[in-house]
């Protein structure tokens, strides 16, 4: 438990060391400077003080000085073009100074703190530039030459408003010379010279005439004078002698008066003028007594005010780092537990939900394709074999239609039936042997005188072999139906031949009897 003699020392050390920090954080600002403070001013972007004195908030503002001291920009302008499209050249230089105005001092705090001094030089030697071009271009040669102080006058407006919107000031424009490319103004300066030697040597010659009508005259003059002035002379000499003595006798009285009369206003000014003297020394010994009071009671008085305002300070700084800490407290908890939900609990329901969603859809599509693809199997398989039940109804009727046709006879129908399909059966002879290279052409014929259409079955019935002959040399085989070959084609030809159309072995041709 510390003694009440260590609290006493620990909060005399506390004072003291918030004495010392008002102190250094007291800051005065010269003459030749402004005092830019920053931070939580209250006032804008920047506090500016000029000739005067600031208390800088610890932790809370910051501070830093702008020297006003004025610095010289050369400006080595060339080929400006003037109004009448002539090149010049202007050497100019401008001593320009950070402003100490209100309101241009918070441009310059805002646009120029922390530069250096060449880097603020640059920026207004940019600005001279490009503000005299603008000035040239709007005047003719002859008017920049003759009237420079317009010329001055323009381009120092005309720089000083785009200066201040950097914070600076035009004190002085100062043009070395005047050139131009072309050499106009040199030529101007030429004719100007010739005018003036002529009007020189008209002059002189006019001079040197009065002169000598002068001379003469002087000398008329001189002698009607010279006489005049002797005559004169001897009247004068002897009037100023009677008037000397006169004036002498008259001086000398009063020079004895005069002396008596000073030494008497002599003694009377020295008397009051020690009087005045005391009564001024004892004036001024009680003002400046006054003063020296004054100031000690203001110093006081400041004294107590800067105590107090450091006290009320140190308790809102404490007051507002608490609340600062507390919110920064509830914020960061706020912040946690809003991270937490996004990250942990959002994300899980929306993976949840994501998860469902894709299930279900998926178990939607395989479900609606499956339904899909059975109902196109079943109404394709239902399709087919509609199509092939109806095709084999009607086959079967025809054929039962044809056989009935035939009187009940399977080998008329079978007939009947190689007919109609003989054009197919030769399209794919011909397709079969369209490409063979063909070394023999076999022609069978029934052989009888009788043409048209008699014996037209027999006749076609003769036409079997050479299909089985044209169907094997196509790597066919024709069914059992159409017949069977026996024997060698030679005894087929003469049975043929002699059994009138290809009537003998016709059994062993069709086939047996269905």
């Amino acid at each position: 438990m510390p003694t009440p003699m260590v609290l006493t020392m620990i909060l005399v050390a506390v004072v003291f060391l918030l004495f010392l920090t008002f102190i250094s954080r007291y800051k005065r600002c010269p003459s030749n400077s402004i005092l830019v403070i920053y931070g939580k001013t209250g006032s804008g972007a920047a506090k500016c003080v000029h000739g005067g004195a600031a208390f800088v908030l610890p932790l809370l503002q910051d501070y830093e000085y702008l020297d006003l001291e004025p610095f010289v920009v050369p400006i080595d302008l060339d080929n400006a073009l003037s109004q009448e499209n002539i090149r010049v050249s202007v050497p100019t230089t401008v001593t320009a100074a950070v402003s100490n105005q209100e309101g241009i001092m918070q441009n310059a705090a805002v646009r120029l703190l922390g530069l250096s001094r060449e880097q603020i030089q640059s920026q207004a030697q940019d600005i001279i530039l490009g503000q005299m071009r603008a000035v040239i271009a709007t005047m003719e040669i002859e008017e920049i030459n003759q009237d420079r102080q317009a010329f001055m006058g323009k381009v120092n407006e005309a720089v000083s408003t785009e200066m201040e919107k950097i914070g600076l000031t035009v004190i002085n424009v100062n043009i070395k010379d005047i050139e131009d490319e072309s050499g106009y103004i040199k030529a101007l300066g030429q004719k100007a010279a010739a005018e003036a030697i002529n009007q020189a040597a008209i002059d002189v010659a006019e001079q040197e005439k009065m002169g000598k009508v002068g001379v003469a005259e002087r000398e008329r003059d001189q002698r009607t004078d010279v006489a005049a002035a002797n005559a004169a002379a001897e009247i004068g000499e002897a009037e100023a002698s009677r008037d000397r003595r006169q004036r002498v006798a008259i001086l000398e009285s009063e020079a004895e008066i005069g002396e008596a009369e000073a030494t008497r206003n002599k003694r009377q000014n020295v008397s009051s003028l020690d009087a005045e003297a005391v009564q001024a020394e004892a004036e001024a010994e009680s003002k400046k007594a006054g003063y020296m009071a004054q100031q000690r009671v203001a110093e006081e008085i400041a004294r107590q005010k800067g105590q107090e305002a450091a006290k009320a300070a140190d308790g809102a700084i404490r007051v507002a780092q608490e609340r600062a800490e507390k919110e920064a407290e509830d914020a960061r908890a706020l912040r946690e537990e809003a991270r937490l939900q996004a990250e942990i609990v959002v994300q899980a329901e929306a993976e949840k939900q994501k998860l469902v969603v894709q299930a279900e859809a998926e178990k939607a599509q395989k479900t609606l394709v499956a339904e899909g693809e059975a109902a196109a199997i079943l109404a394709q398989r239902q399709a087919e074999a509609q199509g092939t039940q109806a095709i084999l109804d009607a086959k079967a009727e025809g054929y039962r239609e044809l056989v009935a046709a035939c009187g009940g006879k399977d080998q008329a129908a079978a007939a009947f039936l190689i007919v109609e399909r003989l054009t197919e059966v030769a399209s794919i002879q011909a397709e079969a042997i369209q490409n063979l290279p063909l070394e023999k052409v076999m022609v069978w014929d029934g052989g009888n005188a009788q043409g048209g259409l008699s014996n037209l079955g027999q006749r076609m019935m003769g036409t079997i072999p050479p299909m089985h002959d044209l169907a094997r040399l196509a790597g066919l085989e024709l069914p059992e139906f159409l017949g069977r070959m026996t024997g060698s084609s030679e005894q087929q030809t003469h049975t043929s031949d002699s059994g009138g159309g290809g009537t003998a072995g016709a059994e062993d041709q069709t086939g047996p009897s269905s």
